[in-house]
């Protein structure tokens, strides 16, 4: 069997495994609560969309918050951890008031560097995004005085964080990356979103392969959090980061839309759980492989 024939097989077999699911969700009670929910978050997102059009004005250095003792108890018996900067990054149809709710927690647990990140997905490509944010990066890098960064994406913007990661960032740089709702194997959702970011979406993409074909073991902590009744992420099998190489945590939320994991207090503790505890789930981060060594030209 040649390899598209298996791809096409392994997303049949996906997507029937997803309308199984599906057809289970319909019997239970809480589903139709979780979509309801859904829907009132989408109402909720729209309200505060004007708030995170207009990036904030640049500046040589961007905000940082005052030094003060951190509230959640991790970050208190590792203060450092509270200065490496997050830097938030929002979906496809989105802007940084996506992260209203969480960037309020992470800064009232203690985290005095976080910063969210708006672009443009009818203009840039994933790889084109990548860049924008390895500029952003290196800004709050600077501002914090930090080596390292750790990211948050929602939906398209976890593969932003993803393709950075993988490919543009220098090692030790991310000490951590947390997807909420993302395709890390595409969706066919994407079909219907125009511009050339959606294409980079579609299961068999450039860039999906590229992640796919690149994923090597680094010291970045990995954790990805998908939801059952995300309609964004089809099949919902791709919402896991599932490269062996990567060793992700993965957590699934049931009776959660693809907006509602940006306001669901599971989501938003577990984030700054995450964050905040480096050695949670440190057990699954993988180690760089030694460099081979080099052959003798003699």
């Amino acid at each position: 069997m040649t390899e598209p024939s298996r791809q096409r097989l392994d997303q049949r077999s996906l997507l029937t495994r997803q309308l199984r699911a599906t057809a289970r969700a319909l019997l239970r009670p809480a589903a139709y609560a979780g979509t309801a929910r859904e829907l009132a978050v989408i109402g909720a997102h729209l309200a505060a969309y004007p708030l995170g059009i207009s990036q904030p004005a640049r500046q040589s250095e961007p905000s940082v918050e005052p030094d003060r003792e951190p509230v959640h108890p991790a970050l208190r018996a590792d203060p450092a951890t509270a200065r490496i900067p997050v830097l938030l990054v929002h979906g496809y149809v989105h802007n940084r008031s996506a992260f209203l709710v969480l960037g309020r927690a992470l800064r009232r647990a203690g985290f005095r560097s976080v910063h969210g990140l708006n672009y443009n997905p009818l203009r840039h490509d994933v790889p084109e995004l990548a860049e924008l944010l390895a500029i952003e990066v290196d800004r709050v890098r600077a501002a914090a005085g930090s080596d390292q960064v750790m990211l948050v994406g929602h939906s398209m913007g976890g593969i932003v964080a993803r393709y950075y990661t993988q490919l543009r960032a220098d090692a030790g740089v991310v000490d951590t990356v947390i997807t909420l709702g993302t395709p890390h194997r595409g969706t066919y959702t994407a079909w219907l979103g125009p511009g050339p970011a959606a294409r980079d979406l579609h299961p068999s993409s450039a860039v999906m392969r590229r992640l796919q074909e690149t994923a090597r073991p680094t010291s970045t902590r990995w954790i990805a959090f998908a939801a059952d009744l995300d309609a964004m992420v089809t099949p919902a099998a791709s919402g896991r980061l599932s490269h062996p190489a990567l060793a992700a945590t993965n957590l699934a939320l049931r009776d959660t839309g693809h907006l509602s994991l940006l306001m669901s207090g599971e989501v938003i503790r577990g984030v700054v759980d995450y964050l905040a505890d480096r050695d949670r789930g440190a057990r699954a981060r993988p180690r760089p492989s030694p460099p081979s060594p080099a052959r003798s030209t003699a």
